[in-house]
């Protein structure tokens, strides 16, 4: 019996629909912290909770919209669609504040933002290299798989 149980673990993770997709422009962050936390963050979301791939588009036209607060989030979806952007393009924008990391994620579509899931503080930044971050790994794959919603998958 004992044989049998990874044997069946193993079945059932072959059996269950691949992670999400998303193609993506990331931002550079401003913080060194921001920028090692993001990094650690989107490899240790990959594979279980989504894939992530580089976008071929350059990051200069999206990096004008971070300049233009309040509106970035629109700047951000329009610029994605000037672009050509695909379905499941998104624009991943870190930065840190008060030693917290965020993240904003924007898809091409402006009518479809949810700020609540979308623009979210994903912890302290010292807090982020602890075992059993599981909530913080479902917010940061939240942000970014309704982002890919907006961005039309």
């Amino acid at each position: 019996m004992m044989t049998i149980a990874p044997i069946l673990a193993t079945a059932l993770l072959q059996l269950a629909p691949p992670p999400p997709q998303v193609t993506l422009i990331q931002l550079p962050a401003e913080q060194s912290g921001a920028r090692a936390a993001t990094e650690t963050l989107l490899a240790k979301l990959q594979p279980a909770y989504v894939l992530v791939r580089p976008s071929p588009h350059p990051t200069g036209p999206f990096q004008l919209c971070w300049t233009r607060q309040p509106a970035t989030e629109s700047c951000l979806a329009r610029a994605l669609g000037e672009a050509g952007a695909e379905p499941g393009e998104v624009v991943l924008a870190p930065w840190e504040k008060d030693g917290v990391l965020h993240w904003l994620c924007v898809g091409r579509n402006e009518t479809w933002f949810a700020a609540s899931q979308q623009s979210v503080a994903l912890g302290p930044i010292a807090d982020l290299y602890r075992d059993g971050e599981s909530e913080l790994l479902h917010r940061a794959a939240a942000c970014l798989t309704f982002a890919g919603r907006q961005s039309g998958w």
